[in-house]
């Protein structure tokens, strides 16, 4: 049986959202309101972050030196990659976050994986995104995680997913195998969807391990 791995990448691949750090440091306090109306679902993800990053004031490579100093991974995503590559097992980032900053993250950890994510342009302190990945007939989400989930499954792929915001909500109903943590998990319970509960990727490489 083919498996495959789609996970997140702000707050599961790193400890804390980095859209949301960069957020905290760089736009007024309003940027909050826009996210609590996302949360609530009253706006879609894209809505959402073209609101709020339009608040940012700051260079890409003030950014970048902010999330260089302040950022971290969880360290046993690297392990859990190399586990995965070992028994034949692709795993893929799907992201609501930024190229500019993902980029720069995974090459100063050397990791290579492939990476599906929102494209930010910085002029003159201003951010504008754009979205490579969207699904052309919604404009809730920037990057659509659910219709590389439906292309993996198309290709043979049982599909395990990993994520732990509102933005995976939509994947997590499809998956075949959901590891959920954070608001994910709770709006699984809301949801009633079946997840399997994780904190670090050392949890998820457990659970997988044990699979034929």
């Amino acid at each position: 049986m083919k498996r495959a791995v789609l996970t997140d990448f702000d707050g599961t691949v790193t400890r804390t959202d980095v859209a949301e750090d960069i957020l905290r440091e760089f736009a007024p306090s309003g940027w909050w309101d826009i996210e609590e109306e996302h949360r609530t679902r009253k706006i879609g993800t894209r809505e959402a972050m073209v609101r709020q990053f339009e608040l940012v004031r700051a260079t890409q490579e003030e950014m970048i030196r902010f999330v260089d100093a302040h950022v971290q991974l969880d360290e046993t995503f690297p392990p859990f990659v190399a586990s995965c590559r070992r028994r034949g097992i692709p795993v893929e980032i799907v992201s609501e976050g930024l190229d500019f900053y993902l980029a720069h993250l995974l090459d100063k950890w050397g990791i290579e994986l492939p990476v599906r994510t929102n494209h930010a342009t910085v002029e003159e302190g201003r951010v504008r995104i754009t979205y490579p990945y969207a699904d052309p007939t919604c404009d809730l989400c920037g990057t659509c995680k659910l219709r590389r989930l439906f292309d993996l499954r198309v290709a043979g792929y049982r599909v395990a997913y990993v994520g732990d915001g509102h933005s995976d909500l939509c994947p997590a109903v499809e998956a075949d195998v959901l590891f959920a943590k954070k608001e994910l998990a709770d709006l699984c319970r809301e949801e009633a969807i079946e997840f399997i509960p994780f904190d670090t990727f050392a949890d998820v490489q457990r659970e997988m391990e044990r699979w034929p």
